[in-house]
């Protein structure tokens, strides 16, 4: 095909099985630019404990994958590291010999139009690429200061210190990561913001979006409840595992004062014990799961950066969304058309009411999201985005 391009994109984690946001998003991308003919070859790191035969199987119809059987590397050693070399924690986590020297062997072997950097721990894996002069792309899927920076007041003050001093690492590995790239994409209009901070030259930074299809198949589990609310956390993620606790434990009796029989479904693996009217759920192993008919769906409060891809997913899926002002604010959405704005416990209770008295203000918001969808998330506009931009370095 002459208007092909051998596309090679480097992740720190295979985007199969598809269970979080960061994995979605590079998922959808891959087929997003298989089905606009191009070539692309992903090189990511694989649990060797993970069934890696069933991600390569998922994968082999979409990409050329690249699974690299190597672990992060522990805790210990990445501290020892991160102490040694005065580097962030988390990208001497994600540093993995292995597939930087997979990305060597392939470069060396081949021509590449582009590689894409996902997030800015994978920008050090695909350095042996720039030596052969191939432009980089860093997409970052979210901030990674900006997260630490928000993780810190929810520690204990010597836990806070270390988060803090995190954050200002990462903050001049990201801008490390701007400047040494031909271009970078963040998803959200409230993450070009922080990449702007800082003296000397300006780079090229472009807006980008996720890929995703505006309708999705709900799941076919049924989910107790009138109505039935799900909520997604994150247990070794210390803002969402507390925020989950705290809907859970201190939001939910104000729901239930005005909606007995509503059940509340945190999917993701925290424990919070036995609550009236709350049911804990492990990840699941497809993420539509989380996502029945009938349900819908809450994101009480999120970090300040990303893009909330439960919502986008929710939306394809066909359920509602009660988010907070935060969230609305990352969507780019309006309160009323695409989802309902909430924040606060009775705030959020007043809203799920209004919700469930209301049908055809369901079916409004649900509408709205997958307009949504299509005119700011449809996979063949983003894979044509891309193109562009790739043809322009």
């Amino acid at each position: 095909m002459a208007d092909q391009l051998s596309i090679l994109i480097v992740a720190t984690k295979p985007p199969w099985p598809p269970v979080d946001g960061g994995r979605v998003v590079v998922l959808n991308t891959v087929d997003a630019l298989a089905t606009a003919g191009h070539r692309v070859t992903l090189v990511a790191p694989v649990d060797p404990a993970a069934d890696a035969a069933a991600a390569r199987e998922a994968l082999a119809g979409r990409c050329r994958a690249e699974l690299i059987p190597a672990r992060t590397r522990a805790v210990r050693a990445a501290a020892l590291s991160s102490l040694l070399r005065g580097s962030p924690f988390t990208v001497e986590r994600h540093r993995i010999e292995e597939v930087e020297e997979r990305v060597r062997q392939l470069v060396a072997a081949e021509r590449f139009d582009v590689v894409q950097a996902e997030q800015a721990q994978a920008v050090a894996q695909a350095a042996p690429a720039l030596g052969t002069g191939v432009p980089l792309v860093y997409r970052a899927h979210n901030i990674e200061s900006a997260l630490w920076t928000y993780a810190a007041p929810f520690a204990r003050p010597l836990a806070r210190a270390l988060l803090r001093r995190e954050a200002r690492r990462m903050a001049a590995v990201e801008r490390a990561a701007v400047l040494g790239a031909a271009v970078t994409i963040v998803l959200t209009v409230l993450d070009a913001a922080p990449l702007r901070r800082g003296r000397g030259p300006r780079p090229r930074r472009e807006r980008g979006a996720g890929p995703v299809a505006a309708q999705l198949p709900s799941s076919d589990v049924t989910l107790a409840g009138r109505p039935a609310v799900v909520t997604l956390a994150s247990p070794s993620w210390m803002p969402s595992r507390e925020t989950a606790l705290q809907v859970a434990a201190q939001w939910w009796p104000s729901v239930r004062r005005r909606l007995p029989d509503a059940v509340l479904h945190c999917f993701g693996g925290v424990e919070g014990g036995p609550l009236d009217g709350v049911e804990w759920h492990p990840a699941p192993p497809d993420s539509a799961v989380a996502f029945p008919s009938g349900a819908m769906l809450a994101i009480p409060a999120r970090h300040p950066t990303g893009v909330p891809v439960k919502a986008l997913e929710a939306w394809a899926r066909g359920l509602p969304v009660i988010a907070s002002s935060e969230t609305a604010a990352a969507l780019e959405a309006t309160a009323g058309r695409e989802l309902a704005v909430a924040d606060g416990p009775e705030a959020f209770a007043a809203c799920l009411e209004q919700l469930v008295a209301d049908p055809s203000l369901r079916t409004r918001l649900v509408e709205g999201g997958r307009a949504r969808l299509r005119s700011r998330h449809d996979p063949s506009d983003v894979a044509e985005q891309l193109t562009a931009l790739y043809r322009t370095l």
